[in-house]
Order: C-alpha cells, then sequence, then structure tokens
C-alpha cells in the first residue's frame, strides 16, 4: 500500500503522519478517518491533478464613514452644540450658576447658528459627490478656525468662542465673573474644554473629518487676551447682525472683588468711582470699533486700570512723604508695599500647600518639572493625565487589567472639592496679614504751599521698563487678575492717565478763562461806577 506523509492525524491522540486513499476517503496508517473527502481523479482527465482554480471576487472599495460636504458641515455643528450644552450644565450643576443659564446659551447659539445656514446651503450646491469617502479628503484647512470649502471661505466657530458664548451668558445675566474666571475654570478642568474631543460620542467622532477635529483639538494653551479678543468679537457680530444692545458689567461686584483679591483698603471703591465718572468710562463694550481694538476699551481692563489710578494716588509706591489735612482721609493709611508683595508669595504658596502641584498647573508641566517631582506631585500628574488625555471609549487592551488605572479616584475628588476651601482660606489669611500691616502717616493740618499733599509729585510710567521694584509685583499681580499681560496693563495706565491729563488741562483753561472774564467785568464795572459818580458830580 502506497503511504504519503502529511501532518499529524491527531485524532485519540495519534500521532501518525503517513496516510493512504481509499475510495475517495484519506485514512492514517492507524485507520483514523480524515476530515473531508478526497474526489480521485478521473483517468479522462488526465494531467490536470493538483491544478487549483479559485474564483475571483470583485473588488470593492471599503466604504468609510468619514462624511463630507454638507452633511459633515452639519454634524459638525451639531457637536459643537453638545459641546456648548456640556460647558453650561457643568456650570450650571457643579459651579453654582442660576438654572436660566442654560436657556440663555441656547438662544444665544440659536441666534449663531443663521450664520451657517447660507454656508451650508452654499456647500450644497457644490457637493455633488457621494457622502462617504475612502481617499484624501477634498478640501483642506489652512488654521482650525477657517475653512476653505469650494469657492467660498468659510468661518466656523473655534474652541475658545464656546467659552467667549459662556460669558456672553453670563454678561446678560449681570453675573459678577470675569474673565479670568472662565480662563481658570477651562485651564482647570472644572468645565469641558481641554481634550473636550474625548467627551464626544465615538460615533459621532469617528465620522467628522480630520479638518473639523482640529477645530475641536486644543493643540495649544489658551491665554486670557485671546479670551478677551473672542468676547468682544463675538459681542461685535450680535450687535451688527442682530443690534442687541449689552448691558455693562456688573462692576460694583466685580471691582469688590478685585480689590479683595488684590489685598487693597476698601478705600479704593469711592475713589474708582470718583474717577469713573471723570474719564466718562460705561463699563459696557464698544459696539462700533474700527480698526484695531484698543486694550482700553474693554471694560474690565478699564476697572482694573482705575484701580491702578487710584491706588498710586493714595498709596503711592515711592518713598515721598505725603502728609493729608486730616484723619478722614483714605491717605492716612500708608502700604508698605515690600510686605505686601511677600503676602502675595505666601497666598500662591499656601495655594499648593501640603507639597500640591496645583489645580490647573498640570497642563504647563514641562519635561524639567518632572525630574523634580515628589512621588505625591507625579501622582496627582498622572491622575490629570488619565481624566484628561485617556480616551476610555476605545476597546481595552487584554493586557489593560494588569496596569489597573484611577486607583486614587476618589482622593482626587476629594482633594479637588476642598481646593476652594482652601483658596478661601488663604485669602482670608492675606487680608488678615495685610490689613495688620497698614500704618498710619502724619497729619498736617492748614494750608501750605511747601507741605505735600496726597496726589503730589504723581509717578506715570509709560513702558513695563519704567516700573520700579516696589510697583512691579503690583503690576504683575493686577495683570494676572485682570487676565491681561504686564505690558497691556501699563500701556492702558498710561493712556487713562493722558486722558486725565488733558482733563486737567481744560479744565484748567477754563478756569484761566473764567478768572479772565471776571476780572474784565469787575474792570468795567468799576470804570461804569466812575464815569457815572463823575457824570452826577457835573450835573450838580
Amino acid at each position: 500500500m502506497e503511504y504519503i506523509t502529511r501532518g499529524v492525524c491527531g485524532q485519540e491522540g495519534c500521532r501518525e503522519t503517513r496516510y493512504y486513499l481509499d475510495n475517495g476517503l484519506w485514512f492514517c496508517r492507524r485507520g483514523h478517518q480524515q476530515e473531508g473527502r478526497q474526489v480521485e481523479a478521473d483517468a479522462d482527465d488526465f494531467g490536470t491533478q493538483g491544478r487549483t482554480s479559485r474564483i475571483k471576487k470583485a473588488a470593492v472599495e471599503k466604504a468609510q464613514r468619514t462624511y463630507r460636504g454638507r452633511q459633515a458641515s452639519r454634524l459638525f455643528l451639531q457637536v459643537y452644540q453638545l459641546i456648548l450644552w456640556k460647558q453650561s450644565y457643568t456650570l450650571v450643576q457643579s459651579r453654582g450658576f442660576p438654572p436660566e443659564f442654560e436657556n440663555v446659551i441656547r438662544d444665544l447659539w440659536a441666534l449663531h447658528l443663521d450664520t451657517f445656514a447660507d454656508q451650508i446651503k452654499e456647500l450644497s450646491e457644490l457637493d455633488d459627490e457621494p457622502r462617504f469617502f475612502s481617499s484624501q479628503p477634498a478640501s483642506s484647512f489652512d488654521e482650525p478656525p477657517e475653512a476653505k470649502l469650494g469657492t467660498t471661505q468659510t468661518k466656523w466657530p473655534r474652541l475658545i468662542d464656546s467659552v467667549a458664548l459662556c460669558y456672553i451668558a453670563a454678561l446678560l445675566m449681570r453675573l459678577p465673573v470675569s474673565i479670568e474666571d472662565f480662563h481658570r475654570m477651562a485651564i482647570r478642568g472644572e468645565m469641558p474644554f481641554i481634550r473636550i474631543i474625548k467627551d464626544i460620542p465615538r460615533e459621532m467622532r469617528d465620522r467628522l473629518p480630520p479638518q473639523f477635529i482640529a477645530i475641536l483639538e486644543t493643540t495649544k494653551l489658551i491665554q486670557p487676551e485671546h479670551l478677551h479678543a473672542a468676547v468682544a468679537d463675538l459681542l461685535s457680530y450680535y450687535h451688527h447682525r442682530f443690534d442687541m444692545q449689552f448691558p455693562p458689567l456688573n462692576w460694583p461686584f466685580l471691582l469688590y472683588r478685585y480689590i479683595k483679591r488684590l489685598a487693597l483698603p476698601i478705600d479704593i471703591y469711592p475713589a474708582v468711582k470718583r474717577l469713573q465718572h471723570l474719564l466718562g468710562f460705561s463699563f459696557a463694550y464698544p459696539t462700533g470699533t474700527n480698526g484695531r481694538r484698543r486694550p482700553l476699551q474693554l471694560p474690565e481692563v478699564q476697572v482694573v486700570v482705575l484701580i491702578v489710578i487710584s491706588t498710586k494716588l493714595l498709596f503711592p509706591f515711592d518713598d515721598y512723604n505725603r502728609y493729608p489735612l486730616s484723619s478722614k482721609e483714605p491717605s492716612v493709611q500708608v502700604i508698605d508695599w515690600v510686605l505686601w508683595a511677600q503676602n502675595q508669595r505666601n497666598y500662591d504658596r499656601e495655594r499648593t500647600a501640603g507639597g500640591k502641584l496645583g489645580k490647573g498647573n498640570e497642563i504647563s508641566v514641562t519635561e524639567k518639572d518632572i525630574l523634580s517631582m515628589t512621588p505625591s506631585q507625579m501622582d496627582e500628574y498622572m491622575d490629570w493625565y488619565e481624566s484628561s488625555w485617556l480616551d476610555h471609549s476605545k476597546a481595552q487592551n487584554p493586557l489593560a487589567s494588569f496596569f489597573p488605572v484611577n486607583v486614587n479616584a476618589s482622593e482626587s475628588q476629594t482633594a479637588s472639592a476642598s481646593v476652594e476651601g482652601n483658596d478661601a482660606e488663604a485669602l482670608l489669611s492675606m487680608l488678615r496679614t495685610s490689613t495688620s500691616q497698614l500704618k498710619s502717616t502724619k497729619v498736617i493740618t492748614g494750608e501750605s504751599i511747601d507741605t505735600p499733599r496726597p496726589g503730589s509729585a504723581y509717578a506715570r510710567y509709560r513702558t513695563e521698563a519704567d516700573l520700579p521694584e516696589t510697583a512691579r509685583p503690583f503690576f504683575e499681580t493686577t495683570a494676572k487678575v485682570a487676565g491681561i499681560s504686564l505690558s497691556t496693563l501699563v500701556r492702558a495706565v498710561s493712556q487713562a492717565e493722558h486722558k486725565i491729563t488733558r482733563w486737567l488741562e481744560e479744565h484748567r483753561r477754563v478756569e484761566a478763562i473764567k478768572d479772565t472774564l471776571d476780572t474784565d467785568v469787575s474792570r468795567d464795572t468799576s470804570e461804569m461806577d466812575d464815569q457815572d459818580m463823575s457824570g452826577s458830580g457835573e450835573g450838580e
């Protein structure tokens, strides 16, 4: 019998590798029948044994789920609307915003959608290709905010515009929330912003083309000044397109918050109100700005500029002695600016007490910072990285169970819940220390030309380099609180001081003209009296 060597039989532990053919069936040498039936070659079909014929299937292109054209645009707007809802819902549920806040966001977005109706209509006229594609995208985006689709240039909403829209809703509701507050909440993860793309359902995310995905990705760190510009642009858009009128800031509450954060005496409050009327600030966003927007036109910048000028008038940064007329004047108090700067540094350290990395500082960590981290700081950073960057919607790797994550989830939630309490305690401690360190100056009553009074020898700083060492910490802290750069604050203060100088010059000119007119009138009156008296004497 002829045997053919093949693979191991394997039936009932058989290790036989030699087989024979019997009536078209294969059997191993021990008699185990193999699976399948082997048809014996026909004698008339000689020479064809061993030839294999395979039927080729028709080439079918694998359909991808990514949308394009009008359908992709509509899906992107739906995703953006979902992001707005997530942000507004988080602010209401976690940050104490009123429930009506979500309705205001919805109405503002409904108005904004009207902008994209015509754009999507134009896209539909140009979209003659199928809805799905599996090759390179037909359109390319030079920058995330702008897309060139067909022959029209379409401007889509940016991710930063969602935060700006939340601020506008708070402005309409007269909530005492600043732009820096929204920037801090976005950076610290207290509202959805960083890596918002992972919070979008995967079914929607997979259908978005990469150009729209790039708009929703946070590729660089958001700056507060960028948020200022985005808010001003959106307000200008709503005003020109829908003729909307926006109220001014709820500046009394905001001014009180700034004064409290800067640990300044409350006497700054009435001084700011007087300067506001002098400069004509309404603390409202400008509606018709032609050309480049100036920082002094932004209402929150106006508030901090008046705080800086009032502080320079009442509590100057030099060692020049000025004596008030009465003990009731605010300038009786003297601030030691060296101690003030030290209190601000202590406040920043207390916010990250206990060797913590500090909420909101994780995103700015560099490679060099990691080398100097403590184990607790490293755990804090990895917890933040897990919550911000890991996408749990993807299928888990089989080996993932050997590397558990989110071990310290309860501890991190407890730590994040106590962050605000630590900030409030640190701020209260700084206020108590700063208040106890205030000194009093000598009071000199009576009018005297040689006695320097508060407000005299007023120093102006035109550039950042002109700031003295005692004034720089105050300017830096104020700029950080307002969400602007130090150079922007110095420039805005210089512009406001220039306006005050022009007002003083105009006021002096009017007073001089008035005194001249009064002198001329009195001279003419005396001459007329002399003529009347001489005329009456001749008559007698």
